[in-house]
């Protein structure tokens, strides 16, 4: 005899609306910074077509390869995989192609400083390090009104990440979708993510990914 199993209607009511989470968390966190860069360039190269329309050609150009690769995180998401920038370039190399394309249209510096050898990580603690980089630096962009910015990476026991800016400060940042979703991406693995004041004034990210 075939043994039957009915599984609770609330335990699956409470399994979809976590992954109805899981899904807008993985579109605001990807897709949402990937659009925000777009919008950005557009802006940037609607004002380089009458000074500069071989530059603005250009930018158009990469906005469009920018877009391709929107579409590609689209459908990773859909099959529940991993950003394909992250596996094709590793973490480090993922945060670098991002912040080389906000520099392209952005009038202040971002760098991406790496502290210390970075071991092989797993999936789960690269992406959610890739995303808690991305929102960190889309706020940055779009809040901050910031002069300078850094990325810094390290491992000791854990993978560390910061996001420092010479800004307006964490009061106007420090709340919202964003937030919340870092925090608990970070959450996710055990880990912690904060928001606080820089030592230089500014705002400072850090997050704490542990690798197990």
């Amino acid at each position: 005899m075939r043994r039957q199993f009915i599984v609770p209607a609330e335990s699956c009511a409470r399994s979809a609306a976590e992954a109805r989470r899981t899904v807008l968390r993985d579109l605001h966190d990807g897709v949402g910074p990937s659009l925000a860069a777009v919008a950005l360039g557009l802006r940037s190269a609607r004002q380089l077509l009458t000074s500069d329309p071989a530059g603005a050609a250009r930018l158009l150009a990469l906005l469009e390869d920018e877009m391709h690769s929107a579409i590609g995180d689209i459908k990773s998401l859909v099959a529940n995989e991993s950003p394909a920038v992250v596996t094709k370039l590793g973490l480090v190399g993922a945060v670098e192609q991002f912040v080389s394309a906000l520099r392209s249209r952005l009038h202040f510096a971002i760098d991406v400083v790496v502290l210390c050898e970075i071991p092989p990580l797993p999936d789960a603690v690269s992406v959610a390090a890739y995303r808690i980089i991305r929102e960190a630096l889309t706020n940055v962009v779009t809040h901050a009104d910031a002069r300078t910015c850094a990325v810094r990476l390290w491992f000791d026991t854990e993978l560390h990440v910061e996001v420092l800016d010479d800004g307006v400060g964490p009061a106007e940042v420090a709340s919202g979708v964003g937030l919340a979703s870092m925090r608990q991406r970070a959450s996710d693995l055990g880990g912690n993510c904060r928001v606080e004041p820089g030592l230089d004034g500014g705002t400072r990210l850090a997050a704490a990914l542990p690798l197990s």
